[in-house]
């Protein structure tokens, strides 16, 4: 059956059939087909969530496309030429020079050369990227293996296991082509080192999970909205990232921090804030309630098949600054191994009582 002779309402209706990574396979047939394709299914695109792309310690590379009525996905394995011979097959636009071909058994499996492993991964997100368009799509990077991952355009959330005995500019390598993002974690082996004015520390919203150094750097070189940090910070941080924000000298874009040194310190609020003017609620009874919702990576709640990239969060706290200039005023907890900070403007407060 020749499908690009037929009327555009039977190649759409034929389409409607076909799941994504049918679709996908069917778009490396032609650019007259890739055409078709994203011309007549312009409409199931136009839900779609997020892009992510995972790399495991194997070197397999996995592709999730979701949306609350799409469900694609696909996996590439690395293979060497020694262990098999792949026939060129021009998928996702590239050309026998980077041959991928279908694994011969499980369909939705594409073998790749390990050793041109980073050239896949950019062709793939290109011509994904070109195939779906921008419009409101998150592309995500998730890496959990012992290697990093490649820098990708476009590119609004990633996630990194860092290796052990990363630098510092081998990690910023990996935001060079997508440096201004919505979400960044870094969790595994991460010391805690980044470069000065790092990408990273630019990041709208930052979570950081170490236990191989101290976050002091991190915190005061930090030029986004919400920062939650799981490692320990020397006193003298808290103090000087405090006396910043309350004299209008830094931290311009913040909007909350939490700090969780569970395992390795203990804050004591008469210590920090011996010498802050720290103000109170009026009446005795009353704490502050404050909430916001923090990035994380795409997660599936059990209840539904939405997919949701945020959680949310918060303290209640009846201590507040009050910032010189402006007035802004942003409650303030320190107790045991927290520390929480947050503005009362831009996110949602409620006065609680506590004897209720």
């Amino acid at each position: 059956m020749k499908l690009l002779k037929l009327p555009s309402l039977v190649q759409q209706n034929v389409f409607e059939f076909l799941e994504f990574k049918q679709l996908l396979f069917l778009s490396s047939c032609s650019k007259r087909t890739r055409y078709s394709i994203q011309s007549l299914q312009k409409r199931r695109w136009k839900d779609i969530k997020f892009v992510q792309y995972s790399f495991d310690e194997n070197d397999k590379i996995c592709v999730s496309v979701r949306s609350e009525f799409l469900i694609g996905f696909f996996s590439l394995s690395p293979t060497t030429l020694e262990q098999s011979v792949i026939t060129p097959m021009e998928a996702f636009g590239m050309g026998p020079e980077i041959p991928i071909r279908l694994h011969p058994k499980y369909f939705g499996i594409y073998l790749y050369n390990r050793k041109q492993k980073h050239l896949v991964v950019q062709g793939i997100h290109d011509y994904l990227y070109e195939f779906f368009g921008s419009s409101s799509i998150d592309y995500e990077v998730e890496s959990t293996e012992n290697e990093l991952p490649p820098s990708l355009k476009n590119i609004k959330r990633t996630c990194i296991n860092v290796p052990e005995n990363t630098t510092a500019e081998e990690l910023e390598a990996c935001f060079a082509a997508s440096p201004n993002q919505e979400y960044i974690q870094l969790d595994g082996d991460f010391n805690g080192n980044l470069c000065p004015n790092s990408a990273i520390l630019g990041a709208e919203h930052l979570t950081v999970i170490s236990n191989k150094g101290h976050g002091d750097e991190i915190l005061l070189g930090f030029r986004g909205k919400r920062f939650n940090c799981d490692c320990p910070f020397h006193d003298a941080t808290i103090v000087q990232f405090l006396n910043e924000w309350k004299s209008n000298k830094g931290f311009h874009n913040l909007e909350s921090l939490e700090i969780n040194s569970y395992t390795s310190k203990k804050y004591y609020d008469v210590m920090v804030l011996k010498d802050m003017d720290v103000k109170q609620l009026d009446r005795p009874q009353d704490t502050l309630r404050i909430t916001w919702q923090m990035s994380r990576s795409y997660t599936f709640p059990i209840t539904s098949f939405v997919p949701v990239k945020s959680w949310k969060s918060g303290f209640s706290s009846r201590d507040y600054l009050i910032r010189d200039g402006d007035g802004e005023k942003a409650s303030v907890s320190i107790e045991n191994h927290f520390v929480s900070f947050a503005l009362w403007n831009g996110n949602s407060c409620e006065m609680e009582n506590i004897n209720d």
